[in-house]
């Protein structure tokens, strides 16, 4: 403990209660002598002492550039594709970069939403990138260089709900025949598995087992592995690719790379879509085409499709398998027949049928008037 000079400025350096040891600049030579730098240091541990001291008040203000160079580097081994992880930080960078980390707030964080409609980008690319500001700042905090996250309470852009799209197998033999050679196996996979874009991306030889017509998915988005059987028709398809394959990984582009490129994954899918003229569809809409056919298709029961598509959650599963326009046709067709039946034996015509009976009453009742 005690005062030292180092370049023009004088310094501090003392311990706190918790025994961690602090060094702190408190003026330049030019201006303060060294007994002032020796008062600063004793009024420093005064307060420390009688528990007056701010530790926050201290520190150097942080810029966010620091803190998105210090979340990529940690990206780099946290994250199972951190180059997605940069490409979202780099609006950000460019929007906040420059400022401290202690200016931020909702009100600049809604400024970036509208920065970023202004670009015509989706809502569920900004909530991608507000999740990482939000993941960002809370590691910020666990890494002791912020108290508390600035922006608390962040509320994210609303999502339009979007209605699952179910290729029938006509859509999908036609979107098929219209991709590239090297996207086929692709397109047959999720078609057959289930599996999502993630997971056939990063789809191994090693997990494949083609003899016992196994493949297992280790890395999924719940964080736990699952298997599931192969189609003869896939299996047929892996041992082609198997026996021209020089790449660890099971689905290469034709340059021999493998499809971890979201731009060379997306070009290859929308230029068979394309050509294949079924309309708007996503890739994603493939597992929905897996886990409904399965369910409304083949009345498979939920808990054999939640292993297979790698579901925890019932309710999601649920919105996976909506039902198909021709199955809500056939349902309402049932409910309608039922009314006719109804219909045919409950005549429409309620009017009192006047029989002999009732004439020979209102002809005993006119005589009496």
């Amino acid at each position: 403990m005690g005062v030292y000079q180092k370049g023009n400025r004088w310094f501090i350096d003392y311990y706190l209660l918790d025994g961690r040891r602090k060094r702190e600049a408190v003026g330049h030579v030019d201006k303060i002598s060294r007994s002032l730098a020796e008062k600063a240091l004793k009024a420093r541990v005064g307060d420390i002492v009688q528990g007056r001291y701010n530790l926050e008040g201290t520190k150097k203000p942080l810029r966010m550039n620091v803190l998105f160079d210090r979340f990529l580097e940690w990206a780099k081994t946290n994250h199972k594709n951190p180059d997605k992880t940069a490409s979202a930080v780099r609006p950000l960078r460019a929007f906040f970069g420059d400022r401290l980390i202690s200016e931020l707030n909702l009100w600049l964080v809604d400024r970036y939403k509208a920065h970023r409609k202004t670009e015509a980008k989706k809502p569920e690319t900004i909530n991608r990138e507000l999740g990482i500001l939000r993941r960002m700042l809370n590691l910020a905090v666990e890494w002791k260089l912020i108290v508390a996250t600035p922006i608390k309470g962040l509320t994210l852009v609303r999502v339009t709900k979007y209605l699952p799209r179910v290729l029938s197998v006509e859509e999908f033999e036609r979107l098929y025949s219209s991709a590239s050679v090297h996207f086929k196996p692709v397109l047959l996979c999720a078609f057959l598995t289930g599996m999502r874009k993630g997971e056939i991306s990063r789809l191994r030889w090693e997990d494949v087992s083609l003899k016992d017509g196994y493949l297992t998915v280790k890395e999924s988005k719940n964080g736990e592995s699952r298997t599931i059987p192969l189609h003869s028709r896939l299996i047929s398809t892996l041992i082609e690719l198997k026996d021209r394959s020089e790449n660890p990984y099971v689905f290469t582009t034709p340059e021999g790379n493998a499809y971890i490129s979201d731009s060379a994954w997306k070009r290859a899918f929308y230029t068979a879509l394309k050509k294949s003229g079924i309309g708007a569809c996503r890739f994603h809409d493939l597992r929905h085409s897996f886990c409904s056919n399965l369910i409304v298709g083949e009345k498979e029961d939920f808990e054999t499709v939640m292993e297979l598509s790698g579901h925890k959650d019932m309710r999601m599963l649920k919105r996976y398998s909506h039902t198909k326009e021709s199955a809500k046709r056939i349902a309402i067709d049932k409910l309608g027949n039922r009314l006719n039946l109804i219909v045919i034996d409950t005549p429409l015509d309620t009017t009192p049928k006047i029989t002999n009976a009732t004439l020979a009453n209102l002809s005993v009742v006119s005589s009496r008037v």
